[in-house]
């Protein structure tokens, strides 16, 4: 029994090290005020029946479709938890990415949606999101915002809006890879509890699903576009919430995520989610290589 743990722990991390090398990237950690609250590990946690977490589910480091009705929250996060984090109205929050490919380059957004009076019960698939901020190709850097998220330790940091109305939220953070043929994106959620005295709500034209966020989206070929600059992030605007004085929205920085020790996550009362984790894979790292060779090939003839 004890051989058959070390060599099993072996393959665990040799499979780290291999996923990597070749793999895209997962949020390992949300810091929100200050506070880290640990993320979903696809490799490991669907074996070790970990604590429930506010970070949702997500199936593996691969990408999700556009198609694909799990869009929203990845393979496994449309199933909410009953943990919440704490999210002051104003605060910073950053998606720490464990790693992310230099070539995956494209846009970075954030997305919220309100979860009504119980997150460990709303569907992320079927949620009306609207954007805090976007970032796509910067034409004086000439980078894409993921060369940013690179340059800044694999983090992206926002700014939840000041007067947003307290409550139960989902926040979403995105990057979308345009290295392949057709886009490939890689989304995650956390639960939180905004807390405040906001009164600003989205309005109806600024909410949406992820499926009409990217309907008709256009997307460029970074490779032989010469026109980047034009380029827009698809999506409506950053919300600018009616009530009371906030700032101007859509602001996006991504510093680098401070360190921190505290790994207590928001209390709640509600009873532990059993729903099992989904039996859908995403698209594996063979099959991203196995698109990108193909591209490569179109290209050359």
């Amino acid at each position: 029994m004890y051989r058959l743990s070390i060599l099993l722990h072996t393959i665990f991390l040799f499979s780290s090290v291999v996923l990597r090398a070749a793999g895209h990237g997962f949020v390992h950690t949300v810091l929100i005020d200050g506070k880290e609250y640990q993320g979903w590990n696809p490799f490991s946690d669907p074996y070790n029946n970990p604590v429930p977490r506010a970070t949702r589910k997500v199936g593996s480091d691969g990408f999700v479709a556009e198609s694909d009705a799990n869009l929203a929250c990845h393979i496994g996060g449309d199933a909410g938890t009953s943990v919440l984090a704490e999210a002051p109205a104003g605060s910073k929050i950053t998606f720490q990415w464990v790693y992310w490919p230099g070539d995956h380059q494209g846009p970075v957004s954030t997305y919220m949606a309100s979860c009504g009076d119980d997150c460990s019960s709303f569907s992320a698939n079927s949620a009306k999101w609207f954007k805090i901020d976007a970032s796509g190709y910067s034409a004086n850097d000439r980078q894409w915002a993921a060369a940013k998220l690179i340059a800044d330790g694999a983090s992206w940091t926002s700014t939840i809006p000041t007067n947003l109305a307290p409550g139960e939220y989902l926040i979403r953070n995105e990057i979308v890879a345009l290295h392949s043929i057709t886009p490939q994106f890689y989304p995650s959620c956390v639960q939180v509890r905004v807390t405040g005295s906001g009164t600003g709500r989205p309005s109806s034209d600024e909410e949406m699903t992820m499926q009409q966020v990217y309907s008709g989206a256009s997307w460029p070929n970074i490779y032989l576009s010469n026109d980047l600059g034009s380029y827009e992030v698809p999506g409506p605007p950053p919300a600018r919430l009616g009530g009371n004085d906030s700032t101007e929205p859509g602001t996006t920085t991504t510093t680098k995520a401070p360190s921190t020790t505290s790994t207590r996550a928001g209390t709640s009362t509600r009873t532990i989610s059993s729903t099992p984790p989904a039996t859908e894979t995403p698209q594996s790292s063979a099959q991203c290589r196995l698109v990108r060779r193909r591209l490569v090939r179109r290209r050359s003839l």
